[in-house]
């Protein structure tokens, strides 16, 4: 049995779209990361290579001329940049601060022992000074100018993050963009390559539906889902040649049981014809010949299907009012619906024409209804109704009878196939698998909806005139 339609978020093509789309995603933000921490580090490298620049040029400047100088030339610096964003300190060997700058715009600021005493040792010391809610952090640099004076250079880093936040938005809008781009490309790209599924799964379908000839196209390329469509192909040639071999059997053994069972009947009527019979002779006769009727009437009607099914008789095109059949069959089965206390109704349109053969399509919905009146209750009904349909004649046959199992739905017009709640009445399990074999000849389809216990409506729709 098919599964139940697969809902689209449950779909192979949608879990294949959101890997692409995550994999994309994550490839793009380890990439956009790594571009972040290389300018995070350069722009940090690029500022500690400025201040360290400043203490090499006031060094020179302070051999050149004296602290006086140098206070005037750190100040007009300091304003011009903005005591905000730069400050200067110049330090003496026992740590007393010789010049300074306006720091009062820099919270938390103090000359750490232990980098002035590193950089009176030559050494260059670097240090962040946090920020706050209101100022952004600062890079500090120590760096000896002369034997006995070490330069405190400050800065702020808001230039760099300002260039950091841009780019983190412009990293978040990228993301963005790219994963809608992913999941796009991702959807076609799995679309493309579950076509081949799909339509090995159409051709199965059409399989379970009857069109045993459909096959699942293959592509030049070669490729594992070509593989899969050959083997799938081949796959059903080979159940196809099985299930020819076993109908022939069957049928060679229902052209094989016919001959005998003719003559037994012949044999029986021999008998019921004798004057000179017992009654006890014409009783057993008269039960050898209904069985024989029985058993001849259930090969011819296999036969008939197998013929069907196969083409072998070409069907009659003639033009057939579906409307005037269907009040046919009503009319054939209304005693038998009487007797069951089972209302029997049939609604027919003024024109419902069809090509086809009259009397098997007269038989198939003979069938159906048969079916319906069987296995409704007393009290019931059964309604046949005429209608046309996306350019189908439609009869469809609707009952409040005994239902039929959703596990047995796929099953009924299966050969001999009966369900176990109508095993109690007379059949052989062959009249619907007849009626799908009429509707196939015919270009149409039959098909049905049940529930156990509120009844069953069957529908046969021919291509109409």
């Amino acid at each position: 049995m098919l599964l139940a339609k697969t809902r689209p978020l449950r779909t192979l093509a949608f879990r294949l779209t959101l890997i692409y789309a995550f994999a994309g995603l994550l490839a793009l933000v380890l990439v956009l990361a790594g571009c972040y921490l290389v300018l995070k580090s350069m722009l940090q490298r690029e500022l500690d290579e400025h201040l360290v620049s400043e203490i090499v040029e006031y060094g020179a400047l302070l051999k050149e001329q004296n602290l006086d100088i140098l206070r005037d030339v750190l100040e007009q610096e300091a304003y011009s940049e903005g005591v905000d964003r730069i400050f200067f300190r110049v330090f003496d060997a026992s740590g007393k601060e010789v010049i300074g700058t306006d720091v009062r715009g820099w919270t938390g600021l103090s000359a750490q022992p232990p980098a002035l005493l590193a950089a009176m040792h030559g050494q260059t010391v670097f240090e962040t000074l946090p920020g706050t809610e209101t100022t952004f952090p600062a890079r500090i640099v120590y760096g000896l100018m002369t034997p006995s004076l070490v330069l405190q250079v400050g800065a702020s880093t808001e230039s760099t993050a300002l260039i950091l936040r841009q780019f983190r938005r412009i990293f978040v809008a990228a993301m963005f963009s790219f994963f809608l781009c992913s999941i796009i490309l991702g959807a076609v790209i799995a679309r493309r390559a579950l076509a081949g599924v799909r339509e090995t799964t159409n051709t199965a379908r059409a399989i379970i539906a009857g069109a045993w000839l459909s096959r699942v196209p293959v592509s030049p390329r070669g490729d594992e889902i070509d593989e899969l469509a050959l083997t799938f192909n081949r796959m059903i040639d080979r159940i196809q040649v099985l299930m020819q071999e076993m109908r022939e059997v069957t049928d060679d053994i229902a052209h094989d049981l016919r001959t005998p069972l003719t003559r037994m009947r012949a044999q029986a009527e021999e008998v019921l014809d004798c004057p000179s019979a017992s009654s006890g002779e014409r009783e057993l006769a008269g039960g050898l010949l209904e069985e024989a009727d029985g058993l001849l009437g259930l090969i011819n009607t296999m036969l008939e299907i197998s013929q069907t099914e196969a083409g072998v008789k070409e069907v009659r095109r003639e033009r057939v009012e579906m409307g005037e059949v269907a009040q046919e069959v009503c009319e054939l089965f209304a005693p038998a619906a009487e007797d069951k206390e089972v209302s029997l109704t049939c609604e027919r349109v003024s024109a419902l024409p069809v090509k086809g053969d009259a009397q098997k399509l007269r038989r198939a919905l003979a069938h159906i209804v048969d079916n319906a009146v069987k296995y409704t209750p007393a009290g019931g009904s059964v309604m046949v109704s005429c209608q046309t349909r996306n350019g189908m004649a439609v009869i469809a046959v609707r009952d409040t009878g005994i239902g039929i199992g959703a596990a047995d739905l796929d099953k009924i017009f299966t050969r001999f196939y009966r369900v176990d709640q109508s095993r109690s009445q007379s059949g052989n399990g062959l009249g619907l698998s007849l009626a799908r074999a009429v509707c196939h000849a015919h270009g149409g389809e039959i098909t049905v909806q049940s529930e156990l216990k509120r009844g069953s409506t069957f529908e046969m729709s021919i291509p109409a005139a």
